[in-house]
């Protein structure tokens, strides 16, 4: 008997036992709307560091944040209108859904048995469409996504400079002429745009 019939030999494995199962309880629509929101939050956010990134290296402007505000703005108007597309998409087949009898043919073919998962989803995007175009006209709020974004924008830009900085040998001269500084800034934007663009 070699060594791995001894030791399934001697392993005991516990009866399944469906009681000890432990189901979390599903969640509330007021959960999965904040959920939801979070995501929205962060992909917003990402949309302007990448902005604030971008800008940073190729645009001669000084930075000021109310120039990020229409960007900001325009990104929570557009997650809203895929919430309410998402909204009126469901509320379709919730319709289509009520008092149907058999078996579903397929993932979107819904039955009796699937009205409480679609009416919630449909209020979760109902609802999360409705506050996200709420967040698109409080600039407050706006302002300090916009502020969370230039401190992760220099974040990275900061350490990508740093790399460069220190890819220089102490004796590298002080300065560089005209056509190498400008071939080391046409790399540096190149990668600052690139990292910037992930995601």
């Amino acid at each position: 008997m070699g060594w791995f019939d001894r030791w399934r030999t001697r392993r005991i494995l516990k009866p399944y036992n469906d009681a000890a199962v432990v189901v979390p309880p599903p969640a509330t629509v007021e959960q999965s709307v904040s959920e939801g929101l979070m995501i929205s939050e962060y992909a917003a956010r990402l949309r302007l560091k990448n902005a604030i990134a971008v800008d940073a290296v190729i645009s001669p402007r000084v930075y000021d944040a109310q120039a990020y505000l229409p960007l900001a703005s325009d990104t929570f108007r557009e997650l809203a209108d895929e919430s309410q597309e998402a909204s009126d998409r469901l509320t379709e087949e919730l319709a289509h859904t009520i008092g149907r009898m058999g078996r579903a043919e397929h993932v979107h073919d819904y039955r009796r048995g699937d009205e409480p998962n679609v009416r919630h989803r449909l209020m979760v995007a109902t609802q999360a469409a409705s506050q996200l175009r709420q967040k698109a006209d409080e600039e407050d709020y706006l302002l300090d996504l916009i502020e969370q974004a230039r401190q992760e924008a220099w974040e990275e830009m900061s350490t990508s400079l740093l790399d460069h900085a220190l890819q220089y040998t102490p004796d590298a001269p002080s300065q560089l002429d005209p056509i190498d500084r400008d071939i080391e800034l046409a790399g540096l934007r190149a990668e600052l745009e690139a990292l910037t663009g992930e995601g």
